[in-house]
């Protein structure tokens, strides 16, 4: 019972901490709008686009080929941040591309100014390294189309005749 009610506090303070952090920014930006020039606070809430909460939305469901996608764009269209490459190589660590999974935490880890996520690039990097060393499969890629077919292509056309 006690340890119920240990975990049932934890989970309470942990939703009022995060509600709080949900609640001031806003407030803060009201009180920002009304000054000439924009703080750094009011800057940094608005740093990312609707579109990176969207695909961070899609990560927590699982659909990690939707959400690199989006990543992946707004890496290219000036979104080139720490987290955003962070959740692109969740998602190509959670797709089983280890070697590009591999890079982006590195990148994370090593040009990160916050703490928190160089922390979870370097577990993340470190879980990629311990599974590709122990893997068997290498990903030679599709072996099947490099054997040889008597002459004649997977599609039935050319080779010898018929």
């Amino acid at each position: 019972m006690i340890n119920f009610n240990r975990s049932l506090f934890i989970a309470t303070f942990l939703l009022v901490v995060i509600a709080s952090q949900a609640i001031v920014p806003a407030g803060h930006n009201a009180e920002a709008k009304g000054k000439k020039g924009k703080t750094k606070a009011s800057r940094k809430a608005t740093d990312y686009p609707p579109e990176f909460y969207q695909a961070v939305k899609l990560v927590y469901d699982k659909k990690y080929k939707d959400a690199y996608e989006i990543f992946d764009r707004l890496d290219r269209n000036g979104y080139c941040r720490d987290k955003t490459h962070y959740y692109i190589a969740y998602c190509f660590h959670n797709m089983n591309q280890l070697a590009q999974a591999s890079q982006h935490y590195q990148v994370v880890s090593s040009f990160s100014k916050d703490p928190q996520l160089k922390y979870l690039a370097a577990v993340g990097y470190g879980q990629v390294q311990k599974y590709a060393a122990s893997r068997t499969y290498a990903g030679q890629g599709n072996l099947f189309a490099r054997l040889s077919t008597g002459g004649r292509s997977w599609s039935g056309g050319g080779g010898r005749g018929g």
